[in-house]
């Protein structure tokens, strides 16, 4: 009899007592989900307020519950089966907002991270220069520093990209058949780690050249690196008698 039943219900395209079952258990499962994430974040969204955060200003929160209704495929093999269903998901996260530098644009941009709770501490690792949980009040002060530091960046670059048009314009001006371009290049330090720079270079025709390493301020460059295509072209006696008429 309980054969004939479920063999009535796959004719009619009604699930079996198992199926059914199944069914009721994915429901029942994306609601614990859906409870367990907004419990979650009502928590790490109140250790953000605590710790000084400002909604809209320092962090976002976009979860928000969504009802989902279509067919979804359960099981496999032999007892797969199709069922249409309707239940409640989640989606969204809750993200601290950071500024940082963007050199290609020159400007200050906002970026999202996304920040997780562990007990009473939360984890932002794109603010933060360890991969571990902080202190809500914590977090926060790497917070400020770390918008602070985007800040000193952008003035820096502004200042430099200053120095950097003014010098280019200066030696366009001393030197009008010579090509005056802005380049990049780098020194070790400590650690072999490597730092780059920003140079002026002025090449002549001949492919002689001077390149300058900038200061701070305007008329604070000095020779970086030079080269006398002439002079390469000389042997060493050559070179030894002009040194010899420079005396």
């Amino acid at each position: 009899m309980e054969n004939q039943e479920q063999q009535l219900e796959l004719d009619f395209g009604m699930l079996t007592v198992a199926q059914q079952e199944r069914v009721d258990s994915f429901i029942k499962n994306q609601k614990n989900v859906l409870l367990n994430n907004i419990k979650n974040s009502n928590a790490i969204e109140t250790l953000l307020n605590e710790g000084g955060f400002i909604k809209g200003v320092d962090y976002e929160n976009t979860i928000k519950t969504k009802i989902v209704t279509g067919e979804k495929e359960f099981g496999y093999g032999a007892d797969a089966f199709k069922a249409d269903i309707t239940y409640e998901t989640v989606e969204g996260s809750i993200s601290i907002l950071y500024k940082k530098y963007d050199s290609y644009t020159n400007k200050i941009v906002t970026q999202k991270c996304y920040v997780s709770k562990n007990s009473d501490k939360l984890e932002c690792s794109n603010i933060t220069p360890q991969y571990r949980a902080y202190k809500p009040t914590t977090l926060f002060d790497k917070l400020v520093e770390n918008n602070n530091k985007a800040q000193l960046n952008y003035n820096s670059a502004n200042r430099e990209k200053a120095v950097i048009d003014y010098t280019v314009e200066k030696y366009k001006t001393l030197f009008p058949k010579a090509e005056v371009t802005v380049g990049r290049d780098y020194y070790k330090s400590y650690r072999n780690n490597y730092t780059e720079f920003s140079i002026v270079i002025v090449k002549f025709e001949n492919g002689s050249y001077i390149s300058f390493k900038l200061g701070y301020e305007n008329d604070k460059e000095f020779i970086h690196k030079k080269h006398d295509a002439v002079a390469s072209q000389l042997n060493a006696i050559e070179l030894l008698n002009i040194f010899n008429q420079q005396n």
